[in-house]
């Protein structure tokens, strides 16, 4: 049974989230979301413009308009449902392989949809695969349009032109921001020092490249004489920057810089920010410290909206760099990210580094992970909670573990934070060993 995850549904790309399973996804959308026209938009993987064009077919034939806006990043089509008041459809898997692809829904409001509404479409989609007989009425409409300029304008609007001119240097992770990462730097009246990961084939997709691959970045940022590196992932809706000293900021860095603006500015609700089980203690410290309110969710941003919408914070995030400001966009957006990251670093007269060194020390972190079929099974099997509880006790309160099924891919997440490095990777390794035992016994 196909089931959304933390970030849509996924799968192998003509296997598992084939043409056809997409055309009846389309007609899953159709019926259950009360709608007359809804926007396609998709990364630059191979699968993208198939599976795109198979749940158009889906939607046109329950008479629904189609909106195809081709290649634009998550945030962009957010922006577009918003714009064109309709549900958007965002064809993509994010920072998987090329090979993998996934399907996600906005609603006309840019924010994801409810667990209900996932529920009655992943009922919906299976039963139409299961070969429930469907009734056709008349056809729907098609429309290509291209909205870059006008997202482009939009995020121009919120903050305008920077306060001194930025080189600036990127990494598009050979996805869906190859196109407007180059005009959004060049709209903010900066730079571009140097273009990484700009020429999509369709299959070099996040291939050593991108938020997950920063090591270019890293290495050309001083070189170039960029005052900072923005990396994206495959499809736009998180960001990594770097400094021209070569330090890779996550996304609990630039949320801690972007809190502590949008608090200059007046402008951030609660005061407080919210973060996923994943964000450093660091993070969390010093956030306290500055007198605002820490909430943490479960992994995925679309927990973070979640958590946002409960508290009503004006701040939300995850390490990995999806970061979400509700008074701007529903979602993340690491275009938006990028403009606001670049106005923080114009207006402060200091070096990205400088802003950097002002922010708390982080707990060691680290993160391993193991791949099984079974993840969810694997991550609650007995001999891991005992070895958690192990772990846990060790730390005397100074160490956190976070040991998880993926809701991505077929794996067991792990991320230990502890007083020491040496400290994080022992207990680490004991939590690997923990669960390939538990693999081998299930």
């Amino acid at each position: 049974m196909l089931r959304f995850g933390t970030d849509g549904i996924r799968g192998r790309a003509n296997q598992e989230l084939t043409m056809d399973v997409c055309y009846w996804l389309g007609v899953a959308v159709a019926e259950e979301i009360e709608c007359d026209r809804v926007a396609i938009g998709r990364d630059t993987r191979e699968s993208g413009f198939w599976l795109a064009q198979a749940v158009g077919l889906g939607l046109a034939a329950c008479g629904v308009d189609v909106i195809d806006c081709g290649v634009m990043p998550t945030g962009a089509l957010s922006w577009v449902a918003r714009k064109v008041e309709a549900p958007t459809v965002v064809v993509s898997a994010s920072h998987n392989p090329y090979y993998d692809n996934g399907i996600k829904v906005f609603t006309a409001s840019g924010g994801k949809l409810s667990d209900r509404l996932e529920r009655q479409i992943e009922a919906t989609l299976n039963a139409l695969i299961s070969g429930r007989e469907k009734l056709y009425g008349k056809l729907g409409g098609y429309e290509a349009r291209n909205f870059s300029s006008g997202y482009i304008e939009w995020l121009l609007s919120l903050r305008g032109k920077l306060e001194r001119p930025l080189r600036v240097a990127y990494d598009a992770a050979n996805g869906a921001a190859f196109g407007l990462a180059g005009r959004l730097v060049e709209a903010l009246g900066a730079e571009v020092a140097l273009a990484i990961g700009s020429n999509p084939d369709g299959h070099n997709i996040n291939d050593g490249v991108g938020a997950l691959h920063p090591e270019k970045l890293v290495d050309a940022v001083g070189p170039c004489g960029a005052d900072v590196g923005l990396a994206f992932d495959g499809d736009a809706d998180r960001l990594i920057a770097v400094s021209p000293g070569g330090r890779v900021a996550d996304g609990d860095d630039i949320m801690a810089l972007i809190a502590l603006d949008l608090n200059r500015r007046g402008s951030l609700a609660g005061p407080g920010i919210v973060v996923t089980v994943m964000s450093n203690l660091g993070l969390e410290r010093a956030m306290k410290r500055h007198g605002f309110q820490v909430a943490r969710t479960q992994v995925g941003d679309r927990q973070v909206a979640v958590g946002l919408e409960e508290t009503g914070f004006g701040l939300g995030g995850e390490q990995s760099g999806h970061i979400i400001v509700p008074s701007f966009s529903p979602t993340g957006d690491g275009l938006l990210t990028a403009l606001l990251l670049l106005h923080i670093i114009a207006s402060s007269g200091e070096g990205f580094d400088a802003l950097l060194d002002q922010l708390d020390p982080k707990f060691p972190q680290i993160h391993r992970q193991v791949r099984t079929g079974s993840s969810a099974r694997v991550a609650a099997a007995p001999e891991v909670a005992s070895a958690i509880a192990e772990v846990e006790a060790g730390f005397g309160g100074q160490g956190r573990v976070v040991l998880r099924a993926s809701g991505t891919e077929p794996l067991v997440r792990i991320m230990v934070e502890a007083r020491s490095l040496a400290e994080a990777e022992a207990a680490a390794e004991r939590l690997v060993g923990a669960v390939l035992e538990a693999t081998g016994s299930i």
